[in-house]
C-alpha cells in the first residue's frame, strides 16, 4: 500500500522532549498511511533502545554517525516513500487536525506546498496537560521567493510534495557544512527559493511551537547570526547571475540589509561588513522596502547606507549588553566563515 506522508524527524539525544514530539504525531496520524523516519544523529544512547513504547507506531529508527541536522534530514529524505514530507525536529509539535487538513487541500488543489499558522505551548507535565495558545497569522503567498525568504513559516509548518523536494535537493545550489546546522530549516528555504512551486496555505494553527528549558541553538543569537550569514553568501555566490534569478538576487540582498541594520553596535567589523557586501554586491530593491518613514526620510538626504548607519547607532543597544558568547569564542565563529 501506498503511503501519504514521511515524517522525518533528525534527533540527537533529547528523548524526554523527543516524547513529545512523537506523542504529537499519535495523535494526527490514525486517518493516514504514514511512516516515521526518526534520525538517529550519534545520540550518546541509541534512541530506538529509549524509545520501544513507542513501537507501536509506524516507526523507524535511521542510526548515523553524528553529521548534523541536515544531513540527518537528507538521509531521511533519501529512505522517504511517503507521497508527502514533513520535517520535525526533537521539540516540535503538530496540531492532531494538521496532517488530514494540509494533505487533502493538498491534492484537491494539486500543490506542490501547504503551510499553516502556529500555536505556542510551554513543555511542562503530560502531554493531555499542554494549551495550544494561537500566536500569529502569516500572510496567504503563491509566490516561491517571497514564501521562502520572506514568510518563512516554522520548519515544521510546511508539508512538500515528495517528488518536489526530493528534485530540488538532491545537488543543491548551497551544498550541505555544519556551519548551517543551526539554520537548517532556512538552508531548505534557501535551496528551493528559485525553483517555481505552487504553495498553498491552510486555515488552522496547525503548527505547534514550544517553549522549554532544554538548550536550543536561539539561546546564542550570535550562532544563528554565523550561520545566516554563511548562508546568503554561500547563496549569492552560487546562484546564476542571470534574469531569472533577478527577483530572489534582490530578496537576499534585502534581507542581508535588514539583518546588518538590527546588528547591535560595536558588533565585530568583519561580520558586519561581510553582511553589509552582500547588499551592496545584489541587485538593488525600492528604498521603501528597506526601512519606515524616518528612515525613508533620512535616506533621502544622506543616502540609504548612512541613513541605516545612523538610525542604527541611536536605536540598536550596545552589544556587550546583549551579548552571549565569549569574545574568544565568537572570533572563532567569525573565522569559520572564511573556511566555506
Amino acid at each position: 500500500m501506498s503511503l501519504d506522508l514521511s515524517i522525518i524527524i533528525p534527533a540527537y539525544n533529547r528523548v524526554d522532549l523527543l516524547r513529545y514530539t512523537l506523542e504529537s504525531v499519535a495523535r494526527a496520524i490514525p486517518n493516514l498511511q504514514v511512516e516515521i523516519l526518526v534520525v538517529d544523529d550519534g545520540s550518546e544512547q541509541p534512541l530506538a533502545k529509549q524509545l520501544t513504547d513507542f513501537n507501536h507506531l509506524p516507526i523507524h529508527f535511521i542510526h548515523q554517525e553524528n553529521q548534523g541536522s541536515i544531513i540527518a534530514r537528507k538521509t531521511g529524505l533519501k529512505q522517504a516513500t511517503g507521497e508527502y514530507i514533513l520535517f520535525l525536529d526533537s521539540d516540535d509539535l503538530i496540531h492532531p487536525d494538521k496532517l488530514v487538513s494540509q494533505i487533502s487541500q493538498m491534492r484537491n488543489q494539486q500543490a506542490d506546498v501547504s503551510y499553516t499558522d502556529k500555536a505556542v505551548t510551554t513543555l511542562i507535565g503530560s502531554y493531555d496537560s499542554l494549551v495550544f495558545q494561537p500566536n500569529g497569522t502569516l500572510p496567504a503567498v503563491k509566490d516561491a521567493t517571497e514564501f521562502y525568504l520572506k514568510v518563512q513559516p516554522m520548519p515544521h509548518s510546511p508539508i512538500y510534495r515528495r517528488s518536489y523536494i526530493q528534485k530540488h535537493l538532491e545537488n543543491p545550489l548551497v551544498p550541505e557544512h555544519r556551519i548551517f546546522d543551526s539554520v537548517g530549516d532556512v538552508w531548505i528555504y534557501y535551496n528551493l527559493a528559485l525553483y517555481p512551486a505552487k504553495i498553498i496555505k491552510v486555515d488552522g494553527y496547525y503548527t505547534i511551537g514550544t517553549q522549554h528549558n532544554e538548550e536550543r541553538f536561539t539561546q546564542h543569537w550570535e550562532k544563528l547570526g554565523i550561520a545566516s550569514l554563511a548562508l546568503m553568501s554561500v547563496f549569492i555566490k552560487n546562484c546564476p547571475k542571470t534574469e531569472d534569478t533577478l527577483k530572489v538576487r534582490e530578496q537576499v540582498g534585502e534581507c542581508a540589509f535588514m539583518s546588518w541594520r538590527r546588528l547591535p553596535t560595536h558588533f565585530n567589523q568583519t561580520f558586519e561588513n561581510m553582511m553589509l557586501n552582500i547588499w551592496i554586491n545584489s541587485p538593488k530593491t525600492s528604498c521603501s522596502r528597506l526601512g519606515g518613514r524616518n528612515f525613508k526620510r533620512l535616506a533621502k538626504i544622506v543616502g540609504v547606507e548612512n541613513a541605516a548607519r545612523i538610525l542604527r547607532w541611536i536605536q540598536r543597544p550596545n552589544y556587550s549588553k546583549i551579548k552571549t558568547v565569549s569574545e574568544s569564542e565568537f572570533k572563532e565563529l567569525v573565522n569559520r566563515l572564511v573556511t566555506i
